[in-house]
């Protein structure tokens, strides 16, 4: 009796290990999410951040404009913040990436939204999974924090993006982003680009 209970926390941990979901498991699914066609050209973001207990804490807006030569692109990302109390910032990171057309990819950001030192996922069918820590400011402080991203493909050019936050593997807070690719024209990669 006293082995079968030893084994019963081992038994529930490898079950839910076995539940974890991986990019793989979205390999047939269509359309196919490609990191260079979605992120080139202007893009526009609207979205949200909860924190731990589910409170909405700011909504925010991203114009965003990619470009790519060959397999290096670079993402441009301006952030507009809004927070409850009508408060509004701004902030802004640019994304380098690498699509090495394996469905693997990686990357490093710099920016007043946050560094990220190092960033790798994986692209399989709609879905698009990486993760990365960020430098993310908070006020006059800095917090170091660990973004698990997952990005679905709802169609050709909208994808709903989902990333659980976490502090020192505490939960923080969730982001829920709504991106939308424009049409690439003058006027649209001028309006996206990033204010000099």
């Amino acid at each position: 009796m006293k082995r079968l209970f030893l084994l019963a926390p081992l038994t529930a941990v490898l079950a839910l290990a076995g539940c974890a979901t991986v990019p793989q498991d979205y390999a047939h699914t269509t359309p196919h999410f490609s990191l260079r066609e979605f992120f080139n050209g202007p893009l526009l973001a609207t979205g949200m951040f909860q924190n731990r207990s589910g409170k909405v804490v700011n909504r925010f807006t991203v114009r965003m404009l990619g470009h790519w030569q060959g397999n290096q692109g670079t993402l441009e990302e301006y952030f507009t913040y809004i927070a409850n109390d009508g408060k509004v910032t701004h902030a802004e990171r640019v994304w380098h990436l690498v699509d090495d057309g394996n469905h693997h990819f990686s990357g490093y950001a710099e920016g007043s939204a946050g560094d990220v030192k190092k960033a790798a996922g994986d692209a399989y069918g709609f879905a698009l999974h990486w993760s990365y820590d960020v430098k993310q400011p908070v006020g006059k402080s800095f917090y170091n924090l660990h973004a698990d991203d997952w990005m679905y493909m709802i169609e050709p050019n909208v994808v709903i993006d989902h990333t659980d936050v976490t502090w020192y593997g505490l939960h923080a807070g969730d982001i829920t982003l709504e991106m939308h690719k424009l049409p690439d024209t003058a006027a649209n990669r001028a309006a996206m680009a990033m204010p000099k």
